[in-house]
């Protein structure tokens, strides 16, 4: 006669496992905008040229041209210094610029969570040394911009690449916006939070069949 085996699991290996995949599961819900939320995000890279005039963009309609335009909001470029810099538009004032950690700089490379509004700080401060986009990485920029199609000032943040020692090469690599004036998160990039949900779900699957392995022994 079969004896019948019984399997004890063990807690603290379900408890991780249901962890993980709750983790990745919020990560990709948070990844996908709510309709409600209006949020608008733009993913056509866009090189920034190293010249004086750099590239003009409208974070609002993702135009870009490499010389001022009606409506341009950002304006990345090469300062004499040779160093990447920021110009931003100034009318209406008080409706532009970047989350920096002081009204005068310098400008600051935010993390997943953060969140841009109207409680940030900003700067449109044109700084001839900016040490978080004079690396090699990735970068996050947070911004406030005056959407002229809405007549709000909207906040978002984008995502950019740099190398060092002066910024250069360098591209914008996507932007996100929330288009009625509300605050926005930053969150993670989609493809990096669904390499986070596969790999989370691939766990809990390969110990669901070693458990049902040992069920059926």
């Amino acid at each position: 006669m079969k004896k019948k085996n019984i399997i004890q699991l063990d807690p603290s290996s379900v408890h991780v496992r249901l962890g993980m995949c709750a983790a990745a599961l919020v990560g990709t819900a948070a990844a996908v905008p709510d309709a409600d939320a209006n949020i608008i995000t733009f993913n056509t890279p866009i090189p920034i040229p190293a010249t004086f005039g750099g590239v003009y963009v409208n974070l609002g309609t993702g135009a870009s041209a490499p010389l001022p335009f009606a409506g341009w909001d950002f304006n990345p470029y090469q300062q004499p210094s040779l160093n990447l810099g920021f110009f931003w538009a100034t009318t209406p004032a008080g409706s532009y610029g970047g989350v920096a950690a002081t009204t005068t700089g310098p400008y600051l490379n935010l993390t997943v969570g953060t969140v841009v509004s109207s409680s940030s700080t900003f700067s449109i401060t044109i700084t001839a040394t900016n040490p978080n986009y004079l690396q090699t990485g990735t970068e996050i920029l947070g911004f406030r911009f005056f959407n002229e199609t809405t007549s709000a000032v909207d906040y978002g943040y984008l995502r950019m690449s740099t190398t060092a020692s002066t910024g250069f090469p360098a591209t914008i690599l996507s932007w996100s916006y929330e288009d009625n004036g509300g605050p926005i998160t930053v969150v993670p990039e989609p493809s990096t939070v669904a390499l986070l949900t596969i790999s989370a779900l691939a766990a809990g699957a390969i110990g669901l069949r070693k458990w049902r392995r040992q069920c059926a022994a």
